[in-house]
This record gives C-alpha cells, structure tokens and sequence, in this order.
C-alpha cells in the first residue's frame, strides 16, 4: 500500500510539472525597459511603426482607458402640497479606445512618456 501511494504521489508531481509554464508574464499595460519582443508577444503586431528621429520608432497601438465625469441636478418639487429640495449627484464612466504611441529607443527598449491605459488586442 505505501509502495502504491508513493507511485501515485511521484506520477501526481510528474504531472503538475509538465503543466508548468516557464517565467513569463502577461501585461495589459505598457512598461519602461520593454523590449521589441516584449511588445509583440504581449500586444501583438503595432498598428504601424514610425521612425522618430535620434533612431527610435513609435510603435502605435490602441488604448482603453475609463473616463469619469460628475453628473448631478438639483432643485425643489412640490410633493403633496409640500415643497421639498433636493440634490443628487453621481458619476458618468465612460470607456474610451484611442491609437496612441509606444516610443521605442534605438536600443529597442520602451521608454517614456508612457501611454495611459491598457492595449486594446485585435
């Protein structure tokens, strides 16, 4: 019986390791010190690239991010004879999808200013 348990628990480890990926991380925004490489594999092929002068290129993607306005009224009302005040007030959010640059040095590393945001992938 222990032989069959250790069996069982050596096959068991063997399995979770297969599944195991190596040391990479998905992002959703963009980082300084990101590589050419780092960009494709995260986001995917630029929209286009433009040259910038001093060697660089501007790598453009879309961005999400979230808008936030206040929104509110006030006023009085006259409920059942009686005139009472009021106020309400809240926010408005709102997604907004812009192209925006990635400025990528000649080195080929991300570099600032950063865009706002998360990359939109197609």
């Amino acid at each position: 019986m222990k032989t069959r348990n250790l069996v069982l628990t050596a096959l068991s480890l063997c399995l979770l390791a297969g599944c195991a990926t190596g040391p990479h991380a998905t992002y959703s925004t963009v980082l300084e010190g990101m590589t050419r490489t780092n960009l494709k594999y995260n986001f995917g092929e630029p929209l286009r690239i433009e040259p910038r002068s001093g060697g660089g290129e501007d790598w453009y993607y879309r961005f999400s991010s979230w808008q936030s306005q206040p929104v509110g009224s006030s006023g009085t009302r006259d409920d059942f004879g009686q005139r009472t005040s009021y106020v309400s007030a809240g926010l408005d959010f709102s997604q907004q999808v812009v192209e925006l640059p990635v400025h990528v040095s000649a080195d080929g590393y991300v570099v600032t200013p950063l865009p706002k945001g998360k990359v939109v992938k197609n």
